[in-house]
């Protein structure tokens, strides 16, 4: 994850420098609104992580050294400071 977040970092420079890249699937987005964050995470952030805001960006990379590089969309979650990301990681990833 380490690496995609580097890629994300310099193809997105304006999601700043705080963010997660979400995994596929991590049950944070809404199922029936991909564009958004799942019900309990947008409550729990309102009051928790506030500048919480999910982007959706297309990132360019090769899955492994060697092999061709693919584009693919990605789940971002970016934050105006250090504390909201912290918060939000503690309590939503694993």
């Amino acid at each position: 994850m380490i690496d995609i977040v580097k890629i994300v970092k310099e193809q997105h420079p304006d999601l700043g420098e705080y963010f997660v890249v979400l995994r596929p699937y991590s049950g944070l987005i809404a199922p029936d609104a991909p564009d958004a964050l799942a019900e309990e995470v947008q409550v729990w952030a309102s009051t928790e992580a506030p500048s919480a805001r999910l982007w959706r960006r297309s990132v360019t990379y090769a899955l492994f050294p060697g092999w061709p590089e693919e584009t693919r969309d990605l789940e971002v979650v970016s934050f105006a400071d250090a504390a909201d990301l912290a918060r939000f990681a503690t309590r939503w990833t694993h």
